[in-house]
């Protein structure tokens, strides 16, 4: 045997992830790229901006020495510093460099986190439908989903996510904008999630997490 068990059963439970999105190019090859509209994965079409990639070409030619060597592991102080000034321009908040953590990419960020809060057998509330991918970033750390019902036109229902909370309950895992329902969770919708959180983690002893996964947040 190649690989082990486990690993063998991800690859079978994600080969469709994949067949749609090659049904995706496919199709577009068919009938045009303006004709079909690809929800198989979230890829935006967003390019990197000029000033980026002339960095990058600068980087590459600095032959100061050390220069592409090992990092901090949290990344470069000044980096850290540039995305919590980011953050802070538009979410009123106060974060430092020392509060960031740069990652390869949301699905990197979501694994780090769940391996740091997620003992074996702990369970991560998730609004459906969901992001799929959720279940193996979960299956690597030993986490357990706990799929919770939203409403019919796909906001958070509260009441449900209440109901689900339990002794095993680590965290509450939300994507706004919503793959796939493009939902986009209100105030006051997180508010009263907020509140409710806050509630039980005084109840329970010990914090209950939310996490927000927010890679379209720029989109709309």
């Amino acid at each position: 045997m190649a690989v082990s068990a486990r690993i063998q059963e991800s690859i079978k439970r994600s080969s469709w992830i994949r067949k749609m999105f090659e049904e995706g190019k496919l199709r577009k090859e068919k009938y045009g790229e303006k004709n079909v509209f690809d929800f198989s994965l979230g890829n935006p079409d967003l390019e990197p901006p000029v000033s980026f990639k002339k960095v990058l070409r600068e980087l590459i030619e600095d032959d100061t020495p050390g220069l592409h060597g090992y990092m901090p592991n949290a990344g470069f102080v000044q980096t850290r510093q540039a995305v919590a000034e980011y953050l802070n321009s538009y979410n009123n908040a106060k974060f430092g460099p020392d509060e960031i953590v740069m990652s390869v990419g949301a699905g990197g960020a979501l694994n780090v986190i769940l391996k740091t809060i997620l003992n074996p057998g702990e369970e991560v509330i998730i609004p459906k439908p969901y992001f799929v991918e959720y279940n193996f970033y979960l299956d690597n750390h030993q986490g357990i989903p706990r799929l919770v019902p939203t409403k019919p036109d796909f906001s958070l229902d509260i009441d449900a996510i209440e109901n689900a909370i339990n002794e095993k309950t680590r965290a509450v895992l939300i994507n706004s904008p919503n793959n796939p329902t493009g939902r986009i969770y209100s105030q006051e919708e997180l508010q009263s999630l907020g509140d409710l959180l806050r509630h039980y983690s005084q109840k329970r002893g010990h914090t209950i997490y939310l996490i927000s996964d927010e890679p379209y947040r720029n989109i709309v």
